[in-house]
């Protein structure tokens, strides 16, 4: 039900956030969600609780749930970061106004990107993949994408409405490579090319996680390791040192044990 969609939201992280910390089973009597015996085993190892991040799509709301909670706000976009600088400097200036700090950590965002040794050479490799993805694969029906009762009227004041609606569909499947890559909705062509652009998202979105959106349509693997593998080797390193400022904020990294943890022979275990 849209329209009990948030509530549901809010008493499903109640639930998860105090499994995470209980030590003891509990019982759980919510409007949507009765369990008479509630545990979360194994615990996280992560205290108070792993970092959380939150997908965004232009609610109002989100915002303030992400910054009061100090968890990850992720834009998931399909259609690049041009057209996604609005919502984030919306995002940012709420958190001004909400007293929080400006770590771009608090920030994430879903970008497409295919990398080869040039130019041509990407849109030779990835233009029909890229195509079917935009043409084939975001085909929703307008009643499921918005439907009466997902958007609250202070985010429809905002005028951030669904990006998956019909004339966003429409336009994207369009497009020709050249304005695709124009346009931002893909970052693609050489490594020193998707650097430029990347930096470029980065810095103007003021984004500290990036979700690489590698993969695209009906992409073949080997395709997909070799502009991952180009990606990895020669972008990244040239990426890393953007928000050095920043380094010491590890509130939204994941934290694993100090040590690994090897577990017993069964056979010991069992001679106890």
């Amino acid at each position: 039900m849209p329209g009990t969609l948030r509530e549901r939201y809010a008493e499903a992280h109640a639930l998860i956030r105090r499994a995470w910390a209980e030590d003891q089973p509990f019982v759980f009597n919510g409007r949507y969600t009765k369990l008479r015996y509630a545990n979360c085993w194994p615990k996280p190892v992560q205290k108070p609780h792993p970092p959380i991040f939150i997908p965004g799509g232009g609610s109002v709301e989100t915002y303030d749930f992400c910054i009061e909670n100090n968890y990850n706000y992720s834009y998931l976009s399909f259609f690049g970061y041009l057209r996604g600088r609005r919502l984030m400097d919306n995002y940012w200036q709420r958190a001004a106004e909400l007293g929080a700090d400006d770590s771009p950590y608090r920030a994430g965002f879903a970008q497409s990107i295919c990398v080869a040794e040039t130019d041509a050479e990407a849109e030779r490799l990835y233009g029909s993949h890229v195509s079917y993805f935009f043409n084939r694969c975001l085909h929703i029906y307008p009643g499921f994408v918005d439907a009466p009762g997902y958007r609250t009227v202070k985010t429809i004041q905002s005028e951030f409405l669904n990006q998956l609606t019909r004339p966003n569909l429409g336009a994207a499947a369009s497009l020709s490579w050249g304005e695709l890559v124009e346009r931002g909705y893909i970052v693609a062509g050489s490594p020193e090319t998707v650097r430029q652009r990347m930096e470029e998202l980065i810095k103007t979105l003021r984004v500290g996680n990036i979700m690489c959106l590698i993969h695209m349509g009906d992409m073949p693997p080997e395709m997909t390791r070799y502009s991952t593998e180009l990606f990895a080797r020669k972008v990244m390193p040239h990426l890393r040192g953007i928000w050095k400022d920043y380094e010491a904020d590890e509130r939204f990294w994941i934290c694993p044990l100090a040590e690994r943890v090897v577990p017993a022979p069964i056979a010991a275990e069992a001679a106890r």
